[in-house]
């Protein structure tokens, strides 16, 4: 006869594949005709823009973009600095079997080291790898039982289980357009050298189905001004970014991870009466909000019945369980030599932090590696634009409760900001802000019964009374299972207090009388 069962929905992340791929990307840039020959270059920068994700089966295929700047000095007469740009497209498509197009896509991408060499006066080579880093979850929901309808001589052993999964991942583009305006003492744009786009400040609220994401985009400029001796400038604004992430059923308990990704980044001069004094931005900026259900559910994990056969159908659950997501900012100081500080105009400064190794201990993680910097500045004197790349190791012990020894841990460092202040004449201060996201995952196995049918047992034969002695990994359960009783039973005819039992002890096991298979119904 069938057993009813109250039956609770399990939506569960599955793993399903973890891989990792160096795209190397290549080309040329040629200078445009309006320019002068590149005597040599100072600085090359590159951004990786990734425009498009899709899934279908058993195939994920990614394309990006390359943008790429570089600083020369000119041949010209007077050796002036001058700006080249391009973007290269890439492409790459992972086979993976089980993606679907309902899989959760998690992509991290990484550029390694630009590569630059001058071919001719006219045309320099760019080569950069990408490291395209993708994760891919599915969801399953799974029906499991959780109690019986009618528990009569039925032996339940039931099992909580703290989730914490995700739910799913949704995006959404937010196009930023704004017209910034340089500072009043500012001198006017003669030629952009580099430009730059980064997101800070990442915040949000839960509103009605929604989430209401917030961040600032920190626009920085360098550039030649438009004056006799066309001096170098820097110039940063903070510019605000807003978006809706649709999220139904989303609520306050839940855990909520954002990832902003700039799919694109344009900044041009804005000229009135011959003169640039603002610019204006164009950007789409990809909001990625991954949603966590936390909650505590309770299944039968086993089941018996002392007169009765239960053959039960099983399911193995493998679940992706997100134990900890955390994120905290910091500050790292650092000193740095410089000489001839006081003839120089500092005009970016930016750092790439790199964990060499993390040790993670009870309640801390300890990590140590590198920071890499790329100062650039300009000697307005000599009139000479040079990068100074420096390489500091850095040590740091991140707090958090949850954290325990052994863990696997997923470390992220994001520069948030730059500030420097002068020492003395060779020596500058930099303050890094630094956000540290921590993240540990694990994967669990569940098993459920998904339902049950009970026949009588004719084939019972006990003997009227057992002596059992412990054994080490015994448990009341197991033992009142193996011979037909129950957990209550064992404690009453032995006079225990509770079901604690240990090696060696002596267990009195009478012959229960059998109970009639009418009682399940």
């Amino acid at each position: 006869m069938n057993i009813e069962t109250i039956n609770e929905n399990i939506n569960a992340s599955k793993f399903v594949a973890h891989e990792k791929r160096i795209k190397v990307v290549e080309g040329d840039i040629s200078v445009p005709d309006i320019k002068p020959d590149i005597l040599s270059l100072v600085s090359v920068d590159s951004e990786v823009y990734i425009t498009k994700q899709e899934v279908e089966e058993g195939k994920v295929h990614i394309e990006g973009v390359m943008d790429v700047s570089a600083i020369y000095m000119s041949e010209d007469e007077n050796g002036t600095f001058k700006s080249l740009s391009n973007v290269f497209n890439f492409y790459e498509t992972f086979d993976i079997t089980g993606v679907n197009e309902n899989s959760t896509i998690d992509l991290k991408v990484h550029k390694g080291a630009t590569e630059c060499k001058i071919i001719n006066g006219r045309k320099i080579n760019i080569k950069s790898p990408i490291t395209l880093d993708i994760k891919v979850m599915n969801n399953h929901e799974y029906n499991i039982a959780r109690d019986v309808v009618d528990d009569r001589n039925i032996e339940l052993q039931k099992n909580k289980i703290n989730m914490n999964m995700l739910n799913n991942c949704k995006t959404e583009d937010v196009e930023l357009k704004e017209n910034v305006n340089l500072d009043e003492d500012s001198l006017p744009i003669g030629e952009i050298l580099k430009a730059t786009i980064k997101i800070v400040n990442e915040d949000y609220k839960i509103s009605y189905n929604k989430i209401l994401a917030k961040a600032d985009a920190i626009i920085k400029v360098i550039y030649a001004a438009d004056n006799e001796n066309q001096t170098l400038e820097s110039f940063e604004k903070a510019v605000p970014v807003m978006g809706f992430v649709d999220f139904e059923g989303i609520n306050e308990n839940m855990n909520i991870n954002l990832d902003y990704n700039v799919k694109s980044f344009i900044l041009r001069p804005i000229y009135q009466d011959l003169k640039s004094l603002s610019f204006s931005v164009e950007s789409t900026i990809q909001i990625k909000a991954c949603v966590y259900d936390k909650n505590e559910i309770e299944i039968i994990s086993d089941i018996y019945n002392p007169d009765m056969d239960i053959q039960c159908e099983y399911e193995e659950i493998q679940i992706l369980q997100n134990i900890i997501n955390e994120s905290q900012e910091i500050e790292m100081l650092q000193g740095l030599l410089i000489p001839d500080l006081d003839n120089l105009k500092i005009l970016n400064i930016e750092a790439k932090p790199n964990v060499v190794t993390q040790n993670i201990l009870d309640g801390k993680i300890a990590l140590e590696g590198n920071i890499d910097f790329d100062i650039l500045y300009y000697n307005e004197t000599k009139r000479i634009l040079e990068t100074k790349k420096m390489q500091l190791p850095f040590q740091q012990v991140i707090k958090i409760e949850s954290l325990q020894s052994g863990m696997n841990a997923n470390v992220g460092l994001k520069i948030c900001k730059v500030e420097y202040q002068k020492i003395d004449g060779s020596q500058i201060q930099i303050k890094l802000t630094v956000m540290v996201h921590v993240c540990v995952e694990k994967q669990d196995f569940i098993r459920g019964i998904r339902s049950m049918e009970a026949t009588e047992n004719t084939n019972i034969n006990m003997p009227s009374i057992v002596i059992y002695y412990i054994k080490s990994g015994d448990t009341l359960w197991n033992i009142a299972k193996k011979y037909h009783t129950t957990i209550n039973e064992l404690i009453q005819n032995n006079e225990l207090k509770d079901d604690r039992i240990y090696p060696g002890q002596q267990l009195i096991i009478p012959r229960r009388t059998k109970k009639t298979s009418v009682e399940l119904l």
